[in-house]
């Protein structure tokens, strides 16, 4: 197995000694124990499977279990059972009264301000609220791979609004807009959820600048062949990082240099021109970005 490599959230990679790859594809959590390997999916729950299934020697079985003992196991962190739901005072815009002040303001600001189209309002179900704590919002809403709700945003259409944003008190580890997304297609994670509406094409919102484990999992899982990343920037040391780490995958992953604030005031025409002029990087590319920073 070799000497493993230290990744985020205490997970360290080694070499499988099951399928042999040239790359270490073996991932252990410190913290619960649990590995896989990425190749042949072998998996377990514990080390000590993984050191009989590795067929180690019998003492240090023995000595690492010894230790296992000792060692206090990490409170599991309690998953979090609030589930998210739409504000009480959503309406989706087709929906909407279009005598209303408050809708002609929403309309404005997507299609005028924005630069949506009618058609992008009714795939991602954006709306509104009229009243309650979201007045005078655009709501985005996103859906896992189920259909099933897991966040949405809300950002104010008035331009004098003391409040320009509010988003549900819930955790960003999700995988945005997922069901909308064909993993057998090549993948852009951007920031925002305007973001990727203006990107339209297999786009994940972060919600924020950080990559969050659910996504790297899923993008590992189904084996994404070509990854845009193209997050803003005032991101790029974090952008360089999540680049690396699906390079180590070997992931063809391509940064995507945005040279306007974001994709959502770049859109659409932008974005699809940039990516076809950007090319994979390669390891001197990667090693002169991150002296750059």
């Amino acid at each position: 197995m070799g000497v493993g490599t230290e990744h985020k959230k205490g997970e360290v990679s080694y070499y499988c000694p099951f399928c042999n790859h040239y790359k270490k594809k073996l991932q252990v959590n410190l913290s619960s124990m649990k590995w896989h390997c990425w190749i042949d999916n072998s998996k377990g729950n514990n080390l000590i499977s993984l050191l009989k299934k590795s067929k180690a020697s019998q003492t240090i079985i023995e000595q690492v279990s010894d230790l296992t003992d000792y060692i206090p196991k990490k409170q599991q962190e309690v998953e979090d059972d609030r589930r998210v739901s739409l504000p009480q005072d959503y309406i989706p815009l087709w929906k909407g009264n279009p005598n209303s002040p408050h809708f002609k303001n929403a309309m404005w600001y997507l299609l005028e301000k924005r630069k949506l189209t009618k058609h992008d309002i009714i795939k991602y179900q954006i709306g509104y609220c009229e009243e309650g704590e979201y007045t005078g919002m655009i709501i985005v809403p996103s859906y896992d791979e189920s259909g099933v709700l897991n966040y949405f945003v809300g950002r104010s259409f008035y331009e004098n609004s003391s409040i320009k944003h509010k988003n549900p008190d819930i955790s960003k580890d999700v995988i945005g807009f997922e069901s909308n997304i064909d993993w057998t297609q090549p993948i852009t994670i951007v920031e925002g959820a305007f973001d990727a509406i203006a990107t339209k094409r297999n786009a994940i919102p972060l919600f924020g600048k950080k990559l969050m484990s659910k996504l790297k999992q899923k993008i590992l899982e189904q084996k994404v062949k070509t990854l845009y990343i193209g997050l803003d920037r005032d991101a790029l040391g974090d952008a360089i990082q999540e680049v690396e780490y699906f390079m180590n995958y070997g992931i063809d992953v391509r940064l995507l240099k945005i040279e306007e604030k974001d994709p959502a005031e770049a859109g659409f025409n932008y974005m699809v021109n940039l990516k076809e002029k950007t090319q994979s990087l390669d390891l001197f590319e990667l090693v002169t970005l991150k002296m750059s920073l």
